[in-house]
């Protein structure tokens, strides 16, 4: 498995999208292909507090959640199963998404299992759906699971994607998942991603929206030695609506890259991406987007932007945001921005009596709250706040004091705290 990861590695290294890409750092010679007999069910607790979702699982790419209808008519489960038991409803995804790439046929070849969603027309999905992506081994391992989600005309439908890992053993992920919304299809798609600082995630997401499709894409990534966030997004019809966005905290020499690719091949519509990140330590980061604004594609609205806070001189950031426009007849824009922690607001709060810790801490939140607030599920909004926060102490466990007022049960030891973060 290593030595087809490498060569995959080799053959792109002149390939744009992909050249600055090297998982070595957290690949070992003798990593192993996980076996179902060994993935057993996790029992993962949820620790976002009053949140209902239909949950499905996976522990090192074997889903642990039988295929089912749910009484709304929505198919969900193994993919495996699906495609031995729904083969015509597996057929409305595959090969639809946008062309492969080495690390997506790899995906296709080897893939132990994964999940299987499908929303019928004219469905509105009453809860989210969550997906947990598990990593749990007592050897390094490369485990890899496709998700393939379709979501009918005039339906909707809140995806949770999680990926975690419960111990500190060397894994990789090389995950693929394909979205598919019809006509009027309404998804909202948030990515939660904390794995230990040692192992890594190739999370690739291909979209295809049809006539008036929305999507909103929200990813965090909290934690993890080495994490690539390579997205997709084609639309297929007029007057679409496209919100991705994302937010990556990385401290030590952790490293994340996100690529997104948007492609604007009809009239009328609309997209907007917004990246923020805080590097800390010697952590690397990279932002590589891409927006396609064909020639018939005539009052296109499409802005990009990439903001970032490096709090060392070690810590380093590669940001390209491109748009490549065939129309005139648009509204476009695309900007980054590589800075430090703004030393006005800084002796501003210093001079009320804060403390130079908590008032660098609140302007790093409010910095990250833009993002933040883009999330539509409030109890999902309230706990990323508050893990958000943690991150910003310095890990995800327990803080002893925080200036912080977290919202929902986290277990922190919180104090009242007069100052909004989001009004600085």
């Amino acid at each position: 498995m290593y030595q087809t990861i490498q060569d995959i590695q080799n053959r792109l290294k002149k390939n744009e999208v992909w050249r600055n890409t090297n998982f070595d750092d957290v690949l070992t010679i003798d990593m192993q292909t996980p076996q179902k007999a060994d993935c057993a069910p996790a029992n993962l607790q949820c620790n976002i507090p009053n949140l209902e979702a239909l949950r499905v699982e996976t522990v090192n790419g074997f889903c642990q959640t039988p295929l089912h209808t749910t009484a709304e008519g929505i198919i969900v489960g193994s993919l495996r199963q699906a495609l031995a038991e729904h083969p015509d409803l597996a057929g409305l995804i595959y090969n639809q998404t946008p062309a492969q790439n080495p690390f997506k046929e790899l995906n296709y070849q080897q893939y132990s299992d994964g999940i299987f969603v499908y929303v019928p027309d004219n469905t509105t999905a009453s809860i989210p759906i969550q997906l947990l992506h598990i990593y749990n081994a007592n050897l390094p391992i490369v485990a890899q699971s496709r998700n393939c989600i379709y979501v009918g005309n005039n339906s909707r439908l809140t995806l949770i994607h999680c990926d975690d890992s419960l111990n500190r053993q060397i894994c990789f992920g090389n995950n693929v998942t394909e979205i598919i919304a019809g006509n009027n299809a309404v998804v909202d798609h948030y990515k939660m991603q904390n794995l230990n600082d040692v192992s890594g995630l190739n999370n690739q997401t291909y979209v295809v929206l049809d006539t008036a499709a929305h999507l909103l894409s929200v990813a965090i990534t909290l934690n993890g030695g080495h994490i690539r966030n390579h997205s997709e997004i084609i639309m297929k019809g007029s007057h679409c609506d496209v919100q991705s966005h994302g937010l990556y905290l990385n401290d030590k020499n952790q490293r994340v890259e996100n690529y997104i690719y948007v492609d604007h091949a009809y009239p009328d519509c609309r997209s907007h991406e917004l990246f923020k990140g805080i590097l800390d330590d010697s952590a690397q980061g990279q932002f590589n987007g891409h927006v396609l604004v064909s020639q018939g594609a005539s009052k296109t609205e499409a802005y990009m932007q990439n903001k970032n806070i490096l709090l060392t001189d070690k810590a380093h950031i590669y940001t390209r945001p491109f748009l490549e426009i065939y129309n005139d007849d648009v509204k476009c824009s695309h900007g980054s921005t590589i800075g430090q922690i703004d030393e006005t607001a800084l002796f501003y709060l210093r001079s009320r009596g804060i403390s130079e810790h908590t008032a660098k801490t609140l302007l790093l939140y409010a910095f990250c709250d833009e993002v933040i607030r883009k999330i539509q599920l409030p109890v999902l909004r309230d706990r990323l706040g508050d893990m958000v926060k943690q991150r910003l102490h310095g890990d995800l466990s327990v803080c002893a004091e925080c200036a912080l007022n977290c919202t929902s049960s986290c277990g922190c030891n919180t104090q009242e705290f007069k100052i909004d973060p989001t009004r600085l």
